[in-house]
């Protein structure tokens, strides 16, 4: 069922980014400070490049991200291993009691 609502939103939406882009079809300059402005274009272009470089953006800080927790994982990881090391060398020697 989620799967289906998911989907029927997922149309709704592309269908409202047609219509928007149909309707918006005039010219628009964005003006900058220092006299830079954008070429002119529909502002749905504006708009669609403006969320594409969003989600660019986004994505550069996910792989940031995704790449800082692999290196703090393998950090973990060589922690582990050497707690295990010691943890056999103690069992191995009798020096832990279980119970």
């Amino acid at each position: 069922m989620s799967k289906f609502l998911k989907t029927v939103f997922l149309i709704l939406l592309f269908i409202a980014g047609i219509t928007f882009s149909a309707e918006n079809t005039q010219p628009f300059v964005v003006r900058y400070y220092f006299g830079l402005e954008t070429p002119p274009m529909p502002l749905f272009l504006l708009i669609l490049f403006s969320v594409l470089l969003g989600v660019f953006l986004a994505g550069v800080g996910f792989v940031f991200d995704r790449w800082s927790l692999k290196k703090a994982l393998r950090e973990k990881d060589r922690d582990i291993t050497a707690l295990e090391k010691q943890l056999k060398f103690y069992r191995d020697a009798g020096g832990v009691v279980q119970g």
